[in-house]
């Protein structure tokens, strides 16, 4: 089972924000489910706030839905990312979850620090913010590109403005018809009397 590493992985964050620990402390014995697509992990937060594996049969307190296509964001953006899974259940401590979720940090170079030095984790961490930083202004522009390539050279997607526009006149014609439909019935009405 995943859950066990998962665990490990996760309380070795845990245990570098303190504050963290004190926060899911008051949820101890309550039961996390975490479905990502076909993989379920499920945890039970001891007494300490850190989270062990939970029993299969435990029935979980709060249940995390988390989507595919979000792994990759959270990668970019795990703020808003969190905000787009599917959370049910306790909702206290669906909000502790949350809050943990969005202001946790991995402190990379604290890590790599202690396998190669602080000066080599600290060149290895800034090469690594610029390689992420270039990732999103490539993914950006690749983004704004593709809108610009759909919308104005080959119009395949309309524009928002074009969209606004059509409603409009769709909503006039539907009052319009709708005018034409009361005229008629009075027509008619006034040809049977």
């Amino acid at each position: 089972m995943l859950s066990s590493p998962s665990a490990a992985s996760i309380n070795h964050l845990l245990k570098a924000a303190p504050w963290a620990l004190q926060r899911l402390a008051p949820h101890a014995g309550k039961t996390i489910a975490v479905r990502f697509g076909l993989i379920p992990l499920r945890f039970t937060v001891d007494n300490g706030g850190e989270l062990r594996s939970a029993a299969s049969e435990a029935a979980p307190d709060v249940t995390i839905d988390i989507k595919p296509t979000l792994f990759m964001r959270a990668l970019t953006d795990g703020r808003s990312a969190f905000n787009d899974a599917d959370i049910s259940g306790d909702t206290a401590f669906a909000q502790t979850l949350a809050f943990i979720a969005q202001n946790l940090r991995w402190d990379v170079e604290e890590d790599l620090s202690n396998v190669v030095g602080d000066v080599a984790a600290h060149r290895i961490g800034s090469a690594a913010r610029r390689i992420g930083d270039w990732a999103k202004g490539s993914a950006n522009s690749l983004m704004h590109m593709s809108k610009d390539f759909w919308t104005e050279e080959r119009p395949t997607i309309a524009k928002r403005e074009q969209v606004a526009e059509f409603v409009v006149a769709v909503d006039e014609l539907r009052d319009a018809a709708a005018r034409l439909e009361k005229r008629i019935e009075l027509l008619v009405k006034a040809r049977q009397s």
